[in-house]
């Protein structure tokens, strides 16, 4: 089978419009969301449909979970937490109950779905020790677990742990994943960019071939700006952030 591997959507439908655009030119069988549809952004209502009429299989991130009030918002940014509790109170009835249908991972044969890691959407999985202990924990007792899809680091990456402990990364380039080892592979991010490149981020998995392949997708990025704007979800700019440095304070 072949899977597009979609996360931290955020609630740029925009992004999310292109990304699915870009998918149906690709021969996939499913998309599979790693979580963290809501957020952020100013479109959580028409993310959540656009979504469920795609019939794509998500789990839940952090996020998603904010959003519901089963995660705390005290440990995120003053924007995130402004964001989350703006959705909050413009998600309907159904999108809630969207929200909270959505399952904490998903697994499909020897393929595993995670936000961030099994148990903890939370963490944000950096260092070589950390994959190593993930990968023991995922195989413990010799369960068959060959590839695990996580998001929530916004970075398109693959890590490779070897059955001898050793730790390899490949950041965003295609790749085939060896068969004698436990891969974490993350997409990227669709809807809020965190480095150079603006556009949403997305990734084919083939499970014959075990072939990655990352995709990068444009998108105009107009109304999603203005509808920040006018919700006052629009992060400082470099040279505001600079002034407030200057006069002593910072956003958390």
């Amino acid at each position: 089978m072949r899977f597009a591997i979609i996360s931290d959507i955020h609630a740029n439908v925009d992004a999310l419009r292109a990304v699915l655009a870009d998918i149906t030119r690709t021969d996939v069988d499913q998309i599979l969301c790693l979580g963290d549809l809501v957020g952020y952004n100013g479109f959580p209502r028409e993310t959540i449909a656009m979504l469920r009429d795609a019939r794509v299989r998500a789990i839940y991130g952090n996020h998603d979970l904010m959003a519901l009030a089963r995660l705390p918002d005290t440990g995120c940014s003053t924007l995130a937490r402004k964001a989350i509790q703006w959705t909050r109170r413009v998600l309907t009835e159904d999108d809630w109950w969207y929200l909270a249908s959505l399952p904490a991972d998903l697994r499909i044969d020897d393929l595993v779905c995670v936000h961030s890691a099994p148990g903890d959407p939370l963490v944000r999985l950096g260092h070589a020790e950390q994959f190593r202990s993930e990968a023991e924990a995922l195989t413990e007792g010799g369960a068959r677990v060959s590839v695990v899809f996580t998001g929530h680091s916004h970075r398109q990456q693959v890590v490779v742990v070897r059955r001898d402990g050793e730790v390899q990364w490949t950041g965003g380039a295609d790749v085939e994943l060896p068969r004698d080892a436990l891969c974490f592979v993350n997409p990227g991010t669709v809807g809020e960019s965190r480095d150079a490149d603006p556009r949403a981020a997305y990734a084919i998995f083939d499970a014959e071939s075990r072939g990655v392949s990352f995709r990068r997708v444009p998108y105009d990025r107009t109304r999603l700006l203005r509808r920040n704007r006018e919700l006052g979800l629009l992060a400082p700019s470099k040279l505001q952030r600079m002034a407030a440095r200057v006069l002593g304070y910072s956003r958390s």
